[in-house]
């Protein structure tokens, strides 16, 4: 895997981490109010929040180590 294709990865699961973070939150606003008898209908969102921040954290350290790699073979080079 090169750098680029490591980096387009990690900004990837950032994505896709940010936008399962906006899908949940919208499940729980949405179902807070119906749910005040039954919170087990906010289990799974919450789970899904939690596994959202996760995967946004491993993907930005993902990043964060292409930058330091990249940034290591150019003081390298220079």
């Amino acid at each position: 895997m090169t750098l680029i294709n490591a980096l387009n990865t990690g900004i990837l699961g950032i994505q896709r981490g940010l936008a399962q973070v906006q899908r949940s939150a919208s499940t729980i606003a949405s179902t807070e109010t119906m749910s005040a008898d039954n919170p087990s209908d906010l289990a799974e969102p919450m789970v899904d929040l939690v596994t959202a921040r996760i995967q946004v954290g491993a993907s930005a350290r993902v990043v964060e180590t292409i930058d330091e790699t990249l940034g290591t073979i150019i003081d390298v080079l220079a």
